[in-house]
């Protein structure tokens, strides 16, 4: 019997987040579904808030964007994300983010700080008071 030495790789996009999709990977294959999965509001913020909580800041901002990009609105996820853009330098999104988070949830003291601080970073003193 003649071997076959092939390698062929299937590539496609999904619009789910990875926890969902089943990923097999070698060399010469990668396979995908093709199916796009409905996830619930819940579940999305469930995944950000848990990666967060473990430190895993790059698996919570694909969850928190992907949360934002489905149209969802949270104080919560918008307070968070923001915290994490500050940290990695997006400046001007934080702030942004802080803005909506407070603008859904006057009474979150967080929202507040955060952006405080994000202000009195950018030099905007009275602002930050």
């Amino acid at each position: 019997m003649e071997e076959f030495k092939t390698k062929q790789k299937i590539t496609e996009i999904l619009k789910v987040p990875s926890r969902l999709c089943i990923e097999w990977n070698n060399e010469n294959l990668t396979i995908s579904s093709n199916r796009q999965t409905q996830v619930s509001k819940e579940e999305i913020i469930n995944q950000a808030f848990k990666f967060h909580a473990q430190g895993n800041i790059s698996e919570a901002s694909k969850y928190y964007q992907y949360f934002i990009n489905q149209g969802f609105q949270d104080y919560r996820v918008f307070c968070n994300y923001g915290t994490i853009l500050k940290g990695l330098g997006n400046i001007d999104e934080a702030k942004f983010l802080q803005y909506e988070s407070i603008k859904l949830n006057p009474d979150y003291a967080n929202s507040y700080s955060n952006l405080g601080n994000i202000l009195s970073e950018l030099g905007q003193l009275k602002e930050a008071e």
